[in-house]
């Protein structure tokens, strides 16, 4: 007993070990010498690394994430003898990419991380999800969009492609945890905005209509 209480402590533990690496942080801070964290969005995500840093390192941050999220998948079935446990490290990576020790307990929104821990638990619907997402991208060339009309597929998919029911509901936590996270965060994403906001593009929370009558914050 004691030991299947370690291996389901330690897949959760590796799990969120894994999800707190922060990429977009390291990456900034590598190619710009940048805190992430006080630009942009003001969020350690591949989207704001994307406009902060470059299209190239946004890219490689967002594919890290997701690889994350595998990973933590991968070592939790292996390492997990419960269902429970393992179900508890799909929460634990985006966790701590959102509340990383690395960086003080701060972090992005955890969307990368969640996706790749699904990729590796559901990976036909997961990837037909992500796909849908990227469409949806291409159609409205905003990423807020995007996510607003993709991320109902990947919570919806997965009993298509022959998944039990209840993977629906835990998909749908999973992201309302990162809904919850994004409200958490909006009041240091507008402090951060107001003074280095992106040359080009606009976050989810900036109001235009609010924004119409006052100057212009520099970078």
């Amino acid at each position: 007993m004691i030991c299947i209480a370690y291996s389901d402590l330690a897949a959760v533990l590796i799990a969120y070990l894994l999800g707190a690496i922060p990429f977009s942080y390291l990456i900034a801070r590598w190619r710009a010498g940048i805190n992430i964290y006080e630009h942009g969005e003001g969020n350690v995500g591949a989207r704001n690394v994307y406009h902060v840093v470059g299209p190239k390192w946004g890219v490689l941050a967002g594919v890290l994430d997701v690889g994350k999220g595998t990973a933590a998948c991968l070592l939790a079935r292996h390492l997990a003898i419960s269902q429970a446990a393992f179900l508890a490290a799909g929460f634990a990576a985006p966790m701590g990419h959102n509340f990383s020790p690395f960086l003080r307990f701060r972090g992005g929104k955890g969307v990368g991380a969640t996706m790749g821990f699904l990729l590796g638990f559901l990976p036909l619907s997961t990837l037909v999800g992500g796909l849908w997402i990227a469409a949806m991208y291409l159609l409205f060339r905003d990423m807020n969009k995007a996510l607003n009309f993709g991320i109902p597929a990947v919570i919806l998919l997965p009993p298509v492609f022959g998944a039990p029911f209840w993977t629906v509901p835990y998909i749908l936590c999973l992201f309302l945890m990162l809904a919850v996270k994004k409200i958490i965060d909006m009041p240091h994403e507008r402090e951060v905005w107001a003074r280095r906001p992106w040359r080009e593009g606009r976050p989810g929370f900036y109001d235009e209509s609010a924004n119409s009558e006052q100057p212009v914050p520099h970078p």
